[in-house]
């Protein structure tokens, strides 16, 4: 295939990002290829969607029904042989759409390619961003133990092997993504490029800053997709994908309770503790112990209050 003839459809789900989904969008040009950009406005109370038409986006207006619905909105009318699919808060680096054509149409036995991201704080200042390794085989095994594809827009696919797997599932918007690489690994190739293409913002109100959710939707990920290790022979590598992400989430979710608490917000530390004793059961004791560790520093725990304690995290 003639990449150079190619279109690409970059594909933004947008609810409220009247802030970002500009810079988006003129992120999602390329001086080698033809780009169509498609912005889904999934119900935005904002004015998103008409700033998107303001930057000659193609824009399709739907009830609020989530990021997995809204993806799939926009891939049932992208008419190009490549998609990648950018969040609106986020955007893509100079040049990383053509790095991903590049790299795609150079593995035309691939569904899927990938690279790295720039982390950026909420006024698009670049972070400090560790660098990965680049993997070049066992992917599958690679991505049930670690999502290296840390934001969706480091990643372009064929659209037909996506339209193939089904597109994005419902029910765990939060790791949707996550869940399409690993149902594509298990049945097709896919290369890891490793250069930059994309930036991946931090704000508050992004979805990645509720441990709670991405803690409850990224191990319902894991466990949808239990079936497929076992038959591949890697419940190992799944055992230590499921773990990771508790300890990672369930970590991330205990700071969370401690801040509520410091800040008296008891109803939402109740409930995020709730989540957590289901979730992450050992992860939160272990927070807990070290809590009541730093709290009697130099004095033995009283036996009656780590018993109550145990209780609490096992219930």
């Amino acid at each position: 295939m003639d990449a150079c003839r190619a279109l690409i459809s970059v594909v933004i789900p947008c609810f409220n990002q009247s802030r970002y989904v500009a810079e988006a969008i003129e992120s999602s040009r390329s001086a080698e290829f033809r780009v169509e950009t498609i912005v889904v406005d999934d119900g935005s109370t904002d004015d998103s969607g008409e700033i998107a038409r303001r930057h000659r986006a193609v824009v399709i207006a739907q009830e609020n029904r989530g990021v997995a619905a809204a993806r799939n909105r926009g891939l049932e009318a992208a008419a190009g042989t490549f998609v990648i699919f950018l969040d609106a808060d986020d955007r893509l680096l100079p040049g990383g759409v053509d790095i991903g054509v590049r790299a795609l149409a150079a593995h035309p036995e691939c569904a899927m390619t990938y690279g790295r991201c720039t982390m950026m704080g909420p006024d698009g200042t670049f972070w400090p961003t560790p660098e990965q390794r680049v993997v070049y085989l066992d992917h599958y095994a690679s991505l049930l133990r670690l999502n290296r594809i840390w934001m969706p827009a480091m990643a372009i696919f064929r659209r037909e092997a996506i339209v193939e797997a089904g597109g994005f599932r419902m029910g765990f918007d939060a790791a949707a993504d996550y869940d399409l690489y690993l149902r594509l690994v298990r049945r097709v190739a896919i290369h890891d490029h490793g250069q930059r293409v994309a930036a991946y913002r931090r704000h508050s109100s992004s979805t990645s800053g509720s441990a709670s959710r991405m803690l409850a939707h990224t191990l319902a990920v894991m466990q949808a997709n239990r079936q497929d290790a076992l038959e591949a022979a890697m419940d190992e590598d799944w055992r230590e994908g499921y773990a990771a992400w508790q300890d990672f989430y369930g970590t991330q979710l205990v700071e969370e309770i401690r801040a509520d608490l410091r800040a008296r917000r008891y109803s939402p530390a109740a409930r995020k503790a709730g989540v957590a004793t289901r979730l992450a059961p050992h992860v939160f004791q272990r927070e807990l112990s070290r809590a009541l560790r730093r709290r009697y520093a130099g004095r033995a725990i009283p036996a009656a209050e780590m018993a109550s304690a145990s209780h609490r995290a096992e219930t």
